[in-house]
């Protein structure tokens, strides 16, 4: 059964998926495979970190406005620590 499920699933990753994406050897020029580098993971271990501490704020005070306030700048500096622009 185990060899069914794996079979089905290469054969829906071969059907569905680009070969572009099928590759995942990290490329830090490549659009999506640059995704696996290591600092690209480390980037976003950063931002899980900012998000667990945001939700726990807002947990502590869970009023609506104070939310929002947490929130759009937990946001912003998430892009801004995964962006990859020159």
């Amino acid at each position: 059964m185990r060899y069914l499920i794996s079979l089905l699933s290469i054969m829906l990753k071969i059907k569905w998926q680009p070969d572009w994406m099928q590759n995942q050897s990290p490329e830090a020029n490549h659009f999506y495979r640059r995704t696996f580098t290591g600092s690209y993971r480390a980037k976003k271990k950063i931002v899980k970190n900012i998000w667990i501490a945001a939700g726990l704020l807002m947990l502590i005070n869970p009023v609506i406005h104070i939310v929002m306030l947490i929130a759009l700048p937990a946001t912003l500096l998430s892009f801004v620590i995964l962006d990859e622009t020159p």
